[in-house]
């Protein structure tokens, strides 16, 4: 049996694999800045700049989907 089939597994199981790629992101973001930062520090800020934007819309993404997965689900068990 697929879990994806099954309606809230399915749901929560794709949410979590969603999560996870955000998370691998931000440690994408993370290993880059700790590899380049000792070797090309006077592009550090545009760096930064940038990979904290990205990071941002990471966060942002994971609180949405905290977000709207709670709201979903414990609506769901106040029925």
């Amino acid at each position: 049996m697929d879990v994806d089939k099954v309606p809230i597994l399915g749901r929560v199981n794709r949410t979590l694999n969603i999560m996870m790629v955000n998370f691998i992101l931000l440690a994408i973001i993370c290993i880059t800045l700790g590899i380049v930062i000792p070797f090309f520090p006077k592009v550090l800020d545009l760096l930064i700049s940038a990979l904290l934007i990205v990071a941002t819309i990471v966060f942002l993404n994971i609180a949405y989907n905290i977000h709207s997965y709670k709201k979903k689900y414990i609506d769901w068990f106040k029925e």
